[in-house]
């Protein structure tokens, strides 16, 4: 790729408007919860994953999809209607293949669902970061956005999501010395830099993280820093009802 072509990168610490995405490749992160549980599914060979905002809506398109689990939380805990909770190890140990999921979290699948517009829509985390940095620019976009999910439903950045979206950032630049860096991913790099490049001191700094410790979820944050364990592409697209789903891209040939 030459110079001229080189792609633009911005990072959005908070889920932007959906039309700020329009024409734009997006990878979209939550690395505590949606997005990794996402990888650990998928790795798991579950058969798609269909993002929410709330559970009424959830317990409806459960409801619609026979044999389908829906899965997710709120304050980090499954509510009384949820079959499983919101963590990836949890997944990591069962067997999940052939499962139909609907997904329901206060960030990450809100977020997934507000990119729609998006030309391309990536479940992205640090487990299979290379592998969707690989997918995406196949594709050629001139345009990469990484978006955050934030915490408090999107209204606040994070620690770990912005920490992995300079890691993202990172990765494009090794690839691409020349890809033009925009304010959010330049200070996303500098973020991921500050921490020495190691998801652990990053997640030691994260409020949502001292929460989900609380509540004895610390096995999750090894789980969820293992950069590029795995290389699972997941893509957002829709069902022929038009329903927002994640399906998993095939493994790219190198």
């Amino acid at each position: 790729m030459s110079k001229r072509e080189s792609p633009e990168v911005q990072v959005y610490f908070q889920p932007p408007s959906a039309s700020v995405l329009q024409g734009t490749s997006v990878i979209v992160l939550d690395i505590f919860r949606a997005t990794t549980v996402h990888a650990a599914l998928f790795a798991g060979g579950a058969a798609a994953v269909y993002p929410v905002a709330d559970f009424t809506a959830g317990v409806n398109l459960r409801d619609c999809l026979p044999g389908s689990r829906l899965i997710g939380e709120i304050g980090a805990l499954p509510p009384p209607e949820a079959d499983f909770g919101n963590s990836p190890t949890e997944f990591e140990s069962m067997d999940v293949s052939g499962w139909t999921v609907v997904h329901v979290t206060s960030n990450g699948t809100r977020t997934l669902v507000g990119s729609m517009e998006a030309d391309l829509v990536l479940s992205g985390c640090l487990r299979n970061m290379s592998a969707s940095l690989d997918y995406v620019l196949q594709q050629g976009s001139a345009q990469i956005a990484v978006v955050c999910s934030g915490d408090h439903g999107g209204t606040a950045p994070s620690v770990e999501d912005s920490f992995a979206a300079g890691a993202y950032v990172n990765g494009l630049r090794r690839v691409l010395p020349d890809i033009v860096l925009r304010g959010g991913a330049r200070l996303a790099l500098k973020l991921y830099q500050s921490y020495g490049r190691a998801p652990s001191r990053a997640f030691a700094d994260s409020p949502h993280g001292d929460h989900l410790q609380r509540l004895g979820f610390q096995a999750d944050f090894a789980y969820a820093g293992n950069i590029d364990a795995d290389s699972t592409v997941i893509a957002l697209t829709s069902d022929g009802s038009g329903r927002p789903v994640l399906e998993r891209v095939p493994a790219l040939l190198h």
